[in-house]
């Protein structure tokens, strides 16, 4: 069953699911919360378009975001030992060449940019120092490939948390199927959903229309939650493109 909020809505995001331009999810697997997954969608306008937002639960579908569309997020919670999946609409293929080329040298002088991860850390820590939480570090390389390796199985199967739990980690926000026309570089993609997921969040709670204590509001601030957790002291970040360089996935793992 799926919900459409009008667009003063926009910020009521859900654990499954942010960004602009593009489709995001979270996924917690620390929480009281644990098993609890939801995928929502979130078309934000860029140039004065009235937004809408759609929430659907776990075993719902939502369709996907096309590169027209603006983006959309998502952030989940569960126990280690259980994985979601959620947001599943037709799959795309992603071949190991284009994920080759998107880490490679010369990608890194184009949109996938040399030191976005650590432009995502540092645009994570500085929303968690608003709040005098301390700042997480970056999880090993090992951890950061897998993270990009987990966006490019997400991408291919179009399933939002579709390998929650392949790299160890215990909540993941995601951003699926962006557009690369919706940001310059993937530094700009992981600052702009993860204002997002931040921002737009945090305010349903500090104006009491959300409550971080509550688990079925969950679906609406998961990916604030997941951020300013005091649970994890380490993230990964990683962003694949399709081959045709013109559609993205995002992804966020915390450990």
């Amino acid at each position: 069953m799926k919900k459409i909020w009008p667009a003063s809505s926009i910020g009521a995001s859900c654990v499954f699911a942010m960004a602009l331009g593009f489709s995001a999810c979270s996924d917690d697997s620390s929480g009281t919360s644990a098993n609890i997954d939801s995928g929502d969608q979130i078309n934000i306008p860029i140039s004065g378009v009235s937004s809408s937002l759609a929430v659907s639960g776990s075993s719902s579908s939502a369709d996907a975001v096309s590169s027209s569309q603006d983006p959309v997020s998502s952030s989940s919670v569960k126990p280690a030992s259980s994985v979601s999946s959620v947001m599943s609409s037709s799959a795309e293929s992603i071949s190991s060449a284009s994920l080759a080329k998107s880490s490679s040298s010369e990608k890194e002088t184009g949109f996938i940019n040399e030191g976005w991860r650590e432009d995502c850390l540092a645009k994570i820590n500085e929303y968690r120092a608003t709040e005098n939480l301390k700042p997480l570090t970056l999880a090993s390389e090992e951890k950061q490939a897998c993270a990009d390796k987990q966006s490019a199985d997400d991408l291919a199967s179009n399933v939002a948390h579709g390998h929650f739990g392949d790299c160890g980690e215990f909540a993941q926000n995601s951003g699926p199927n962006f557009s690369t026309v919706w940001g310059k570089n993937a530094s700009d993609v992981a600052e702009r959903y993860l204002k997002m997921m931040w921002e737009d969040e945090k305010e349903l709670v500090t104006s009491g229309e959300r409550d971080l204590e509550k688990e079925e509001d969950f679906p609406y601030i998961g990916h604030y939650k997941n951020m300013r957790s005091a649970s994890y002291t380490k993230v990964a970040c990683g962003i694949v493109l399709n081959a045709e360089g013109k559609k993205g996935w995002f992804n966020v793992d915390f450990f």
